[in-house]
């Protein structure tokens, strides 16, 4: 075995392998080390491998798994996207490319290389369930439990498959699926973190008997982690048992000196025992940890009134009323939107742009708002508004298909055809299902003369759709030269 350091480098002037047999010693080498929890050591290995043989694939992919996980997730993309090129028929590297994009914040191409990974891999159960993770993220759950019933049908004793179904069926409130769910996973491997995860559910339903089990079951498994103590703790709070609950608390803190969850609640119960000196404490750490928890800062007022200090009171108390406005703005905000999705709906666009604008100055970060005002502009045909609302979307979410899709279909409008042209192609690289797309692109190409390609995309378009009358006319439009007819996208 080669090893990475100051000798290696004699070694191998020693070795009488050169090129790609070398650097699979390296990589080998790199595999070895990483398997012990060498990091450093392995990606040094790696990189040697690169330097001896620059389209070593595998090297790539490992040195971009060792980046993704150090949380440089834009050099692994960049590492992975040249190992697809060389091996596009790779499903392991589109599903690290994907794993990358994602840690990226790239959603939606995420996605396309996850689809592409399934149609290599089709029955391969852990390409499934991660597409199903990620149609998940981006809102598709009825597509994301799909997934994962196709993946238990592959694997029906993955325990991993039945605890994503179960979180699924969580956050759609479907509990009794979700409690079968995680039942089925700790039949198949009981894990502290399934206990905890299903202690969850029972107490967001208010079945602390039960939520109660669990999480002791967690503690149990894993009694070095202050999260378990923090949620027994804080059930036994919620159920009355105030002895027991601080000493689980006292624990949680213990072991993790910044669970601001479990310093308020211990704070909490210490105010409830009149020990205000130390819920005092324990309460300022937990705004320290939690700062935009109203419950602290209010809280923290009533003690330090009590305790004379009137002036930090009334501090905590505005606090408290400012962050209980946040709130209040917070549910306005959404009221805002979902007054002018309707509007939208509806067709009453002008009153739609005001509620969208009026939920952006509440908060110039909702993404919602701001795609839904660009997209109203756009109907109303203020394109260069239009484009500017999508570019500042694109900014935050740049691989999102639709808000593309859309500052392409304005770019056009506005005769930008080259802008247009270079906005489609991602759309369609995104989604090479959208016919819509492809019909654009080609009309896109048309008017820059480039008529290979618009037949291409046109004959993609009405392939994807041959009951669409526009796109057809569209391609003998353009296979006819444009003589005599007009392009619609």
């Amino acid at each position: 075995m080669l090893r990475c350091g100051i000798l290696a480098a004699s070694f191998c002037l020693a070795l009488q392998t050169t090129g790609p047999g070398l650097a699979s010693h390296w990589d080998a080498d790199g595999l070895s080390l990483l398997e012990r929890g060498q990091v450093t050591e392995a990606e040094r290995c790696f990189r040697k491998a690169l330097e001896v043989n620059s389209q070593d694939v595998d090297a790539m992919n490992n040195l971009a798994v060792i980046l993704r996980r150090r949380g440089e997730p834009d050099q692994a993309v960049e590492l992975l996207r040249r190992g697809v090129k060389a091996r596009p028929d790779d499903a392991r590297l589109r599903n690290n490319l994907a794993l990358a994009l994602l840690a990226a914040g790239r959603l939606n191409e995420a996605l396309v290389e996850l689809k592409k990974a399934r149609s290599e891999l089709p029955r391969d159960p852990s390409v499934h369930r991660n597409l199903a993770i990620l149609l998940s993220q981006a809102g598709s759950n009825d597509d994301a439990e799909k997934e994962l019933r196709q993946s238990l049908g592959l694997d029906p004793r993955s325990a991993a498959t039945h605890q994503e179904l179960a979180r699924l069926f969580a956050r759609e409130a479907r509990t009794r699926e979700a409690e079968q769910e995680y039942l089925a996973a700790l039949h198949l491997a009981p894990s502290p973190s399934l206990h905890y995860e299903l202690g969850e559910l029972y107490s967001n339903n208010r079945l602390l008997k039960l939520a109660l089990e669990e999480f002791r079951a967690a503690v149990r498994l894993d009694p070095r982690n202050a999260t378990y103590y923090q949620a027994l703790g804080s059930a036994l709070f919620r159920d009355g048992d105030l002895s027991a609950a601080e000493g689980e608390l006292r624990h949680a803190v213990q072991l993790d000196p910044a669970a601001g969850e479990a310093h308020r609640d211990l704070g909490a119960i210490l105010q409830e025992e009149g020990k205000l000196d130390e819920a005092l404490q324990e309460l300022r750490r937990a705004a320290e940890l939690l700062p935009d928890d109203s419950r602290i800062h209010y809280m923290l007022a009533h003690i330090l009134q009590k305790l004379g200090n009137k002036d930090d009171a009334a501090r905590e108390m505005q606090l408290t009323h400012d962050l209980s406005q946040k709130v209040k703005n917070a549910e306005l905000e959404k009221a805002f939107n979902n007054e002018g999705t309707k509007l939208l709906e509806e067709g009453n666009l002008n009153e739609a742009t005001e509620k969208y604008r009026q939920a952006l100055q509440l908060n110039p970060q909702d993404r919602k708002a701001q795609f839904n005002l660009a997209l109203s502009l756009l109907l109303q045909n203020h394109l260069d508004e239009a484009i500017e609302e999508f570019h500042t979307f694109l900014q935050a979410v740049p691989d999102d298909p639709d808000a593309l899709y859309y500052t392409g279909l304005a770019l056009l409008g506005k005769d930008r055809v080259s802008e247009a042209v270079a906005i489609l192609q991602k759309v369609v690289d995104l989604r090479p299902d959208d016919a819509h797309a492809h019909n654009d692109l080609g009309v896109a190409l048309a008017r820059l003369k480039e008529f290979k390609r618009a037949i291409i995309e046109l004959q993609t378009a009405t392939s994807l759709a041959p009951g669409n009358v526009a796109y057809g006319r569209n391609l003998a439009c353009v296979e006819d030269g444009l003589r005599s007819c007009t392009l619609a996208p």
